[in-house]
Parts: structure tokens; C-alpha cells; sequence
């Protein structure tokens, strides 16, 4: 679709707003500039991603996002990945910046003879929002659809490029406290497995879907219960990311990110139960912390 695209396409795209949102997060509208975007169309598009991500892109329609990744062979994040439908029977993919360009030789790589167009689209740029502003984004957006993490984080979108990020504290705020970790800030390209930054808890990772690349390491973890680490929610003051989270004198891992009194944390899920059994203190640098997520979940 073109950029300009007009407000009854935007808004047949995007569908009916959820009512509930803007009670559950605090309005925002910004631009993601640490995200870009990726069109991959042709009529073999959908089939040969179908074996290469995680999660979708069948099932991809307009309205309705899909939360994926693509893994290394050996099951690690190599890159976090919405898809949205273009309304036109394309894909548009949400991608890190950072991971881009790769990302581009890697579908290209695993097209192969697959009728399927690749490119990465400069004119276009990722945007986010909640509550009323939503609205906003619904009118400009190509496509558009609620968070497919957590529907509370807010709606995001693929739109012509440029736009303000005044809000982008925002945005952060709403996905660390919906505990939705992102590559960039809270983990590096190859860096965890898909459970460690909770992808099978975002509605990230399918693993009755099929073949995709880093299955067979995901699913074992996942038949044998093998998750080690998980990333959470905590609440302090003063907290910051690379700070030193402990249970007693146990170490447990790094806060990943931060925004006001709220943060994420990627742990060592068994020695956090151990020590919350053992009725030891959870803190970061020697003060008290909250644990905002129930551990039977994780």
C-alpha cells in the first residue's frame, strides 16, 4: 500500500478500538526510531516464512498482529519481530533497527526460489500508542492492530515515515509493566534463548506450528521443562539497568531495564523459588524489592 493511504483504508485495516485500553495504560503517540520495517510480498511470501520464524505468518490478517522471532540453529533470539498485514495480501515486518540489514540476507537466504519480494522500507517507520491517541495512529497507520504481547502495552503500527517520539518514556513505561522485554534494551542479538525473555509467554513462539529454524532446540526445553531463566517485573526505588539482583546472597541476574520504580530483570528463575521459599529478601544494591509476577506462572 502507498504511504497517504486513505482514512477509510486505515481504518478498515486497523478495525474496531479496543474500549478497555486507555484505562489501562497512560496515553501516549510516539514514533519507535529503534525499530524499522521490513515488506516481504509474492505469493510464496507467507509459505516460506512459515518455516522460518517462530511464530505466523499464517494466520497474519488485517487487525490482528502477530509476535514472532527468528532463532539462531542453536534456539537463540536473534531478533524480535511483529507482522502485521498490509491489507493487499503482503506482510510488514517490525523489526530492531539494529538487526535490519541482516535480517534482510537472512529471509533472502531462506527464500531460495520462493516467489517472494524482500525489501526494507526507509519510507516507512514504526509508531505506537494508547488510549485516546490511538485513534491518531488508526488514521495515518498502513496497518495497524492492538500489541499482540499484551493488548494494555497499547496499539502499534506501520506508517509514513517521520512523527514525534516525545513520547517514547511512555511507551517504556507501558511495556515494562505489561513485562514485555525487547532486543536492544533488554538483550543483544544471539544473547537468550526464547524463554528467557518470555516469548512463549507473549504469544511469541508456536511449538505445535511446525518446522522453524532453532525448533528442535526450543521444543526440547520446552517437553523437558528446562527453563532456567525468566525475565520479571520488580518494583524499587533507585533502580537501574545492569544493577545486581539478589535473593539472600544469591546472585539471580541483571536488571535489563528501567523506567521510574518499575523494571525488568532477567533471573535465574529456580534460585529466585529456592530463596523466596527459603524466605530470603529479594533486593538490588541492599534495599528491598517487589516481585510483581506470580512465580507459579513462570
Amino acid at each position: 500500500m502507498r504511504p497517504g493511504a486513505s482514512l477509510k483504508r486505515a481504518l478498515l485495516i486497523a478495525g474496531p478500538l479496543h474500549p478497555h485500553l486507555a484505562d489501562m495504560t497512560e496515553p501516549y503517540l510516539t514514533t519507535l526510531p529503534d525499530r524499522a520495517v521490513i515488506a516481504i510480498t509474492g505469493a510464496e511470501a507467507r509459505g516460506f516464512l512459515q518455516r522460518v520464524l517462530t511464530q505466523g505468518p499464517e494466520g497474519v490478517k488485517p487487525g490482528a498482529a502477530m509476535f514472532s522471532a527468528l532463532l539462531t540453529p542453536q534456539g537463540k533470539v536473534l531478533a524480535d519481530l511483529f507482522i502485521l498485514d498490509d491489507g493487499e495480501g503482503g506482510l510488514l515486518f517490525d523489526v530492531p533497527a539494529s538487526e535490519a540489514d541482516a535480517l534482510l540476507k537472512r529471509f533472502t537466504l531462506y527464500r531460495m526460489r520462493a516467489d517472494a519480494t524482500i525489501e526494507r522500507r526507509e519510507d516507512l517507520s514504526v509508531i505506537a500508542a494508547a488510549g485516546e491517541p490511538a485513534e491518531e495512529l488508526r488514521m495515518v497507520a498502513l496497518s495497524a492492530a492492538p500489541d499482540p504481547r499484551n493488548a494494555a502495552i497499547g496499539w502499534r503500527g506501520v506508517a509514513p515515515a517521520g512523527g514525534p517520539d516525545s513520547d517514547r518514556d511512555l511507551y517504556e513505561r507501558a511495556r515494562i509493566q505489561a513485562g514485555a522485554p525487547e532486543l536492544g534494551s533488554d538483550y543483544g542479538p544471539a544473547e537468550v534463548f526464547s524463554t528467557d525473555v518470555n516469548h512463549d509467554l507473549l504469544s511469541g513462539i508456536n511449538y505445535k506450528k511446525g518446522c522453524f529454524v532453532g525448533q528442535e532446540v526450543a521444543s526440547r526445553m520446552h517437553r523437558k521443562g528446562g527453563v532456567r531463566k525468566r525475565s520479571v517485573r520488580l518494583q524499587g526505588d533507585g533502580l537501574k539497568a545492569q544493577d545486581e539482583v539478589k535473593v539472600g546472597e544469591t546472585v539471580l541476574g541483571p536488571v535489563s531495564s528501567v523506567s521510574g520504580d518499575h523494571a525488568l530483570a532477567r533471573l535465574r528463575i529456580d534460585r529466585l523459588k529456592d530463596g523466596v521459599q527459603a524466605g530470603d529478601t529479594l533486593k538490588v544494591n541492599g534495599a528491598p524489592v517487589t516481585l510483581l509476577d506470580d512465580l507459579d506462572r513462570l
